[in-house]
């Protein structure tokens, strides 16, 4: 789920919406509300459980190893990833259709666009370069298994976490300056409403071409899938080298 939900992240500020109480195509409301309101909620719920149960296994004394502290972080980082998009797409995509929860989606949703989205953001980036770290550590275990001991420790897999924490962190910093809250009056229900927009950073086109596209798409697709392929790639190749002696 968390690679589905990249570009839908990206994205999520870049709709400014002209009205708080603009109406959305009915199709398409139906459309989010049965794949965000229905089917995003229902997956992540059941992806939150598995996470916590997996976490509970790897982090019994027995299970105590590199790897599995990497699967640990891997697994916490995907559970805030699932709670943030539930909170910014599952969530909200309930009451256009249904008109549940909307006190939710004109008032608590709005306020919490602008720490859940870039939340969302930073974990996402985590997320990418612990599967990678993952990758390289059954690549040292299977290709250089001698070397195990060495560079597989319990210590250097909690540098790998925290690190790969504080550089998201770092590159993602300017995300929580790219969303604003507009409120406006709902004159039939004589209540003020809210809801997020874009900041005039985000509509920079300078800054989105070169920070949320094309530099989203090399660090956080291109570079931590091709490092992930190639060290998979080399795991079979010597894998297959080793049952064919």
């Amino acid at each position: 789920m968390d690679e589905a939900m990249y570009p839908m992240m990206n994205d999520s500020v870049a709709n400014i919406t002209e009205s708080c109480l603009k109406e959305e195509d009915e199709y398409l409301q139906t459309f989010r509300f049965i794949t965000n309101g229905i089917l995003l909620n229902i997956i992540g719920i059941l992806g939150i459980f598995g996470n916590i149960i997996s976490m509970i296994i790897l982090s019994r004394p027995q299970m105590r190893s590199s790897i599995n502290y990497l699967l640990i972080g891997l697994a916490r980082i995907d559970t805030v990833l699932i709670i943030t998009s539930i909170l910014l797409f599952g969530l909200p995509g309930i009451f256009p259709y249904s008109g549940m929860l909307s006190t939710y989606y004109y008032v608590i949703y709005p306020h919490l666009v602008p720490v859940i989205y870039p939340l969302a953001v930073i974990v996402q980036a985590a997320s990418a370069y612990l599967t990678f770290c993952v990758s390289l550590e059954r690549f040292v275990a299977v290709c250089h298994p001698l070397k195990v001991r060495s560079l597989c420790t319990y210590g250097r897999a909690r540098l790998y976490v925290i690190g790969i924490l504080c550089i998201s962190v770092m590159y993602n910093i300017t995300r929580f300056w790219e969303s604003s809250i507009q409120s406006e009056w709902w004159p039939e229900k004589n209540v003020t409403i809210y809801c997020p927009t874009a900041s005039s950073l985000r509509r920079n086109k300078t800054y989105t071409t070169i920070y949320i596209h094309w530099c989203y798409f090399i660090f956080i697709y291109l570079l931590p899938f091709l490092g992930i392929a190639v060290l998979n790639a080399a795991i079979y190749r010597q894998v297959r080298y080793i049952f064919s002696i």
